[in-house]
């Protein structure tokens, strides 16, 4: 079995603007099931449960909640940076709705890294990130940008 190479730390100079790098995920019925109820203040709205009310609702199928959406986005940041790095912040918009079961890309493209001394006297190296989940269909209900600050070697 070879190891996941989004699961290895990632060091600043191992990063140069333009890296892409991505995973795939697919929101199931259950997997949205189990984040409504988790988070409580999402279980009223059947939009992301029910068959019917999300139809009533005029969409197509049940929706995946955006602050899943976020979530996915930011999974595929932290795996990509490794357990040493630190998320500074991610910003997300929803352009439209996310729906259960969709193929998801989650892409994220090296834009910028500072190479400059390093983040707030800490040794750390910071990169910035636009992120986006794309579905089967060539659309990008999800896009955004992350920051992160990466250890460097030695």
């Amino acid at each position: 079995m070879t190891a996941d190479p989004l699961a290895a730390q990632r060091y600043f100079e191992d990063v140069s603007v333009g890296d892409v790098f991505e995973q795939a995920q697919q929101p199931s019925h259950a997997q949205v099931v189990a984040f409504v109820n988790i988070s409580g203040a999402l279980a009223g709205d059947g939009r992301f449960t029910d068959l019917e009310k999300a139809r009533a609702a005029g969409l197509e199928k049940p929706i995946v909640p955006g602050p899943m959406s976020a979530v996915m986005l930011t999974r595929l940041v932290t795996d990509w940076m490794g357990p040493m790095g630190r998320v500074l912040s991610i910003d997300v918009s929803y352009r439209r709705s996310v729906l259960h079961d969709d193929l998801l890309r989650c892409v994220a493209l090296v834009t910028d890294v500072n190479g400059e001394g390093d983040y707030e006297g800490t040794g750390e190296g910071e990169v910035h990130l636009d992120v986006a989940l794309e579905n089967e269909r060539g659309e990008k209900p999800v896009q955004g940008t992350a920051v992160v600050a990466m250890p460097r070697r030695g």
